[in-house]
């Protein structure tokens, strides 16, 4: 039953304490979602599907949970589960009845073989964990580069307002900024950082200190740089980060030869931050920077978002692959069917078909009342 009264914050709560008084409760966070799934109308993918689509900042975001939501995530899970169980029906079938003429035994080769390409199959859906992460909660991009490079003057220019301090005093960022800007229907996420260089200054160390931390922890980092030799003091702190970066060459204006070439970068564009030519290629450069970071701009739909997705399917892969091993060494098929039980647990986990309390709680812990 659904009740609707007008508006109004009072006339709301007498209707609620009216209910309550008569024997109804208020509901538990996400009870409506949860009891969906416990009846069998929904599985724990389409669940958290429900809780992404709510909490999606783009249209990236909103279509990919569109799509778990609609079960196509949940179909993935169920070909993997199918071709576990499979496998294990036949390792299973032969330790049982194995010494009847009239009942098939798998052989250890055709293992061997379907346990392959099962893990090939876990092993291609584990590596879109971190494009799917970066299409649900963006891509993650560290804006580097020595003092008074033009490092926050690129910033306001994505944000189109003046969001960090500018000064021709070099030095002026001492912390991180960050901001967001969905282009092309992806979330974009820019970590301004405080200048990286040598300075006996304790405030300027800490600051730098969380530059290198925001750049450990980017998906991709855009150098801003004037010339070679600027990029060049930089290149300790990318090479230890280990992420793809483009460099934007600034103060075109100042003239000079094209610096572009020969910089070990994805991507990247000559500018003036303070005149704006060569502006309109710095889409350009950071769709490239997302693409080399593993981002796609057109539908994806098979990807999997979360930490648990990871989890769960790490573990399936790690039994499977030892099922194949196992066989392949020709070691008993118990051994086999145990690690391939324990692959099925893990898929099983994905869907919520092998779950806890403690994980239901802690998923719907974040559901608004009663959704």
């Amino acid at each position: 039953m659904e009740l609707q009264c007008h508006g109004g914050l009072m006339t709301v709560r007498l209707l609620v304490d009216s209910c309550l008084a008569c024997g109804a409760r208020v509901a538990e966070p996400g009870e409506l979602t949860r009891r969906a799934m416990l009846n069998g109308r929904l599985d724990l993918l389409q669940v958290e599907a429900i809780a992404d689509v709510i909490a999606a900042r783009s249209e990236a975001g909103h279509s990919l949970a569109q799509a778990h939501l609609a079960g196509r995530l949940s179909e993935a899970v169920g070909r993997l589960s199918e071709g576990v169980a499979s496998l294990l029906m036949l390792v299973e079938a032969g330790i049982d009845f194995g010494l009847e003429e009239h009942v098939f035994s798998v052989p250890p080769a055709e293992v061997v073989a379907r346990g392959r390409a099962l893990s090939a199959e876990l092993e291609r859906l584990v590596a879109t964990h971190d494009a799917g992460r970066m299409r649900m909660e963006g891509i993650r991009i560290a804006l580097v580069g020595r003092p008074n490079a033009g490092k926050s003057s690129l910033l306001n220019h994505l944000l189109g307002m003046e969001r960090a301090m500018v000064s021709e005093v070099a030095g002026t960022t001492r912390d991180t900024i960050e901001e967001t800007v969905v282009h092309r229907g992806l979330l974009f996420r820019f970590v301004d950082t405080a200048g990286l260089h040598e300075s006996e200054d304790r405030l300027e160390a800490m600051g730098m200190a969380r530059s290198r931390a925001a750049l450990a922890g980017a998906d991709a980092a855009l150098v801003v740089a004037v010339d070679g030799l600027e990029l060049a003091a930089l290149g300790e702190a990318l090479a230890a980060a280990g992420r793809p970066f483009g460099v934007l060459w600034n103060k075109r204006d100042l003239g000079g030869a094209d610096p572009r070439g020969g910089a070990g970068a994805v991507a990247e564009a000559w500018v003036s931050l303070l005149t704006g030519v060569g502006l309109e290629g710095l889409w350009v450069l950071l769709e490239g920077l997302a693409a080399a970071a593993g981002v796609r701009f057109d539908e994806d739909t098979g990807l999997i978002t979360r930490a648990r997705h990871l989890e769960a399917l790490g573990e399936a892969l790690v039994a499977v692959q030892r099922a194949t091993e196992a066989a392949e060494m020709g070691l008993d098929a118990e051994l086999v069917a145990i690690d391939l039980r324990e692959a099925l647990d893990g898929l099983g986990r994905m869907t919520g078909a092998v779950t806890s309390d403690e994980i239901l709680n802690r998923i719907f812990a974040g559901f608004c009342i009663g959704k």
